[in-house]
């Protein structure tokens, strides 16, 4: 959930650059889902550059009213979409959002993005600093990365 802070800060980060130090965010994608789906998965790759632990509290995406980190876990012979208030991040370390494991849910779409466009993801900190990245819209994961659906 958004604190107040990162309310207010929502419109800023959409529209800013890309920031590199700490976090650097690679291999952003969007899946394409029918026009008549309201949310969709995003997926990335984030590494903290940083000297210090970061925490990531939050998520924006262009299109969306919502942006969620969330994490599907096997839980009792079935996989269950768990919300993830805080993703801590050590120096050096890196985390994947991929189909099957950590995403961003990016949820009530003004409209499902089409492939071949781009969607803008970001990532913020407690400190309520975005890194963001333009995401391809795709239907499927990119060659080499995983299959599982969503």
């Amino acid at each position: 959930m958004f604190r107040p802070l990162h309310l207010l800060v929502l419109g800023a980060v959409l529209a800013a650059p890309a920031i590199a130090d700490p976090l650097t965010v690679e291999g952003a994608w969007v899946r394409a889902l029918p026009p008549t789906q309201s949310m969709t998965a995003g997926y990335l790759t984030v590494t903290n550059n940083g000297s210090e632990a970061v925490r990531i509290v939050g998520a924006a995406a262009s299109g969306a009213g919502r942006t969620e980190l969330h994490e599907s876990r096997a839980e009792g012979g079935a996989m269950r979409m768990v919300p993830v208030a805080v993703l801590p991040l050590a120096p050096g370390e890196s985390a994947s959002f991929e189909p099957g494991g950590l995403h961003l849910m990016l949820k009530d779409l003004a409209r499902m993005p089409a492939p071949g466009e781009t969607v803008r993801l970001c990532l913020i900190t407690d400190e309520g600093e975005p890194s963001c990245a333009e995401a391809a819209v795709r239907r499927d994961a990119p060659a080499g990365g995983q299959h599982h659906e969503h």
